[in-house]
């Protein structure tokens, strides 16, 4: 039996995405091992996740709980179901996802990812070190091929984070791991308080974690050996729409710049924010 700090709990938040996990979800229980588990927060669908997912894997409810559950036998890996009462969006529903997790490391998965069969093997030795917050995976779009993301560069610029791809996609230190693909220390987790839910509905959350862990002195990790197929089917751009989506990420850039600036930082940002907000309104409007 695995230490229980070397086990893992997949927590996949999911949205009217059904359809996702009945394509992705074979190749998550694949990458499993005895004592895993799933954990899928059903974020108020109104698609028929919860009750697919019960008739398919025997779900039962849990006595005094929102969630039912069941196991894998022919994994010996548990599974969980917990659906929201209201729609929380990503940060929400990750943080709920977590609470619900029993072991000690947590692999945060798009429902729109298939990770490839040995990831957690290449992924879990990195938390030998107990300075180790999370370790992220290098993503394709749809095969092995092509260009690849999941290591990321941060810097200030015209009073402004910003953020791009790193063009050298080796293993070592990141900006930040992706809560799309990425295996976290829970304890840690929990020390941060998980997301910060103020970056609703989405973006930025995983990179302010992934910095308040840097300020810590903990590492933030990019290991190549680590695949997955991330389809970038997700559900957002139905719900708000590829304009609505450049708004709320640049409006959080904002947040996450107000949050962590330093005094020098921040008075550049207040220099900057006309030509920010003229920006805006030749981007948006």
């Amino acid at each position: 039996m695995k230490d229980i700090k070397k086990r893992v709990s997949v927590v996949i938040p999911t949205y009217n995405g059904l359809h996702l996990l009945q394509k992705h979800l074979p190749a998550v229980i694949a990458s499993l091992s005895m004592d895993d588990e799933i954990i899928i927060v059903d974020d108020c669908s109104s698609d028929t996740t919860v009750e697919t997912l019960t008739r398919n894997y025997r779900l039962t409810k849990d006595v005094g709980s929102d969630s039912i559950s069941g196991s894998i036998p022919s994994k010996k890996i548990g599974i969980k179901v917990v659906s929201t009462t209201e729609n929380l969006r990503f940060a929400g529903a990750c943080n709920l996802g977590v609470s619900h997790a029993s072991n000690g490391l947590i692999f945060l998965l798009n429902n729109d990812v298939s990770p490839k069969n040995d990831v957690l093997s290449v992924l879990v030795p990195h938390f030998d070190d107990p300075e180790c917050f999370a370790v992220g995976c290098k993503e394709y779009e749809n095969t092995e091929e092509g260009i690849a993301s999941g290591k990321n560069i941060l810097w200030f610029e015209r009073g402004r984070f910003m953020h791009k791809r790193d063009p050298q996609m080796h293993s070592g230190e990141t900006a930040w791991v992706s809560g799309g693909s990425g295996v976290f220390d829970k304890n840690k987790w929990v020390l941060l308080g998980g997301f910060d839910k103020r970056f609703y509905p989405a973006y930025w959350e995983d990179i302010d974690l992934s910095f308040r862990a840097r300020k810590k002195g903990w590492k933030v990790l990019f290991e190549e050996r680590a695949i997955v197929l991330h389809k970038h089917e997700s559900t957002h751009k139905d719900v708000f729409g590829s304009k609505k989506i450049e708004k709320i990420s640049f409006k959080n850039g904002e947040l996450f710049t107000i949050k962590h600036a330093t005094l020098r930082q921040y008075l550049q940002f207040l220099l900057w924010r006309p030509y920010w907000l003229y920006k805006q309104l030749q981007l948006f409007f």
